[in-house]
């Protein structure tokens, strides 16, 4: 009996939730006529029309591990850039869009450290969607 409880935890340790996402935070002077977002465990997304600025999702990860990233946007009008980055800064993906921009990215996340989805508009008009999943644990 000890033992199917033991593999029991082991294989519910295994699925645990190991990215924590919070957001969207918005960076200081940002312009819109019209934004609705949303975010859940493993996405996030939004629709804008005339969205000026900067916003962000944050990824916090508590263990080391390789996450597969798909990223969308369709942009009617001006120009939306998104790229993840760390606390350093250092970039782990990037795309500016006109039109469309679709993006498949295996990243490896490290324990501890944050990471920012930063999307940047310029009075863009249309939409982007960020999703996540975790490929292995390192």
């Amino acid at each position: 009996m000890k033992s199917i409880v033991f593999l029991l935890l082991c294989a519910i340790n295994l699925n645990a939730q190991t990215i924590k996402s919070s957001g969207t935070h918005f960076v200081d002077n940002i312009k819109d006529r019209s934004w609705s977002n949303a975010n859940g465990e493993n996405f996030t997304n939004a629709k804008f029309k005339s969205y000026s600025g900067s916003c962000y999702a944050l990824l916090e990860v508590d263990e080391t591990v390789e996450v597969s990233f798909h990223a969308f946007s369709k942009i009617k009008a001006g120009r939306l850039e998104f790229k993840l980055i760390d606390e350093k800064e250092n970039q782990y993906f990037y795309c500016s869009a006109t039109k469309e921009c679709e993006l498949l990215k295996d990243v490896i996340l490290e324990k501890g450290k944050k990471y920012k989805l930063l999307f940047t508009g310029t009075n863009a008009n249309g939409n982007y969607e960020v999703t996540w999943k975790i490929s292995k644990n390192k």
